[in-house]
């Protein structure tokens, strides 16, 4: 038993880490060299120069299914689907593919981070 409390504690907490906090990540990057970046995130998914700046951006898909739900219905004469008259069965709720994207692109000029922006919807 005595094993098992400090176990059950440790479970409890886990469950209570607070959630990521990207924009207060993004922004412990401003200010540091560009090296920092590709340290922390990786090669970037593209980059882009222009007006002296360079852009680098890094790309995050996802794909989620929402499950669909079942309709009963039809209880009448004529019903629906299957089952005949009186019962009636169909997908009234299919299943939906949702994609997920979030773009982070860092803005760098004289070899440091000045800015970031975020686009999409799963930032």
């Amino acid at each position: 038993m005595k094993r098992i409390v400090p176990l059950l504690l440790a479970a409890t907490l886990a469950g209570c880490a607070p959630p990521f906090d990207r924009p207060a990540f993004l922004a412990t990057l401003v200010g540091q060299p560009e090296a920092e970046v590709v340290r922390r995130l990786g090669v970037p998914s593209r980059t882009y120069e222009a007006d002296g700046r360079k852009f680098l951006a890094y790309s995050e898909r996802r794909s989620e299914l929402i499950g669909g739900g079942p309709f009963f219905g039809g209880f009448g004469a004529f019903g629906s689907g299957f089952g005949g008259p009186g019962f009636g069965y169909s997908a009234a709720f299919p299943t939906q593919v949702i994609e997920r994207d979030c773009e982070t692109t860092f803005e760098v000029g004289a070899g440091r981070v000045l800015a970031w922006s975020l686009r999409g919807n799963a930032c």
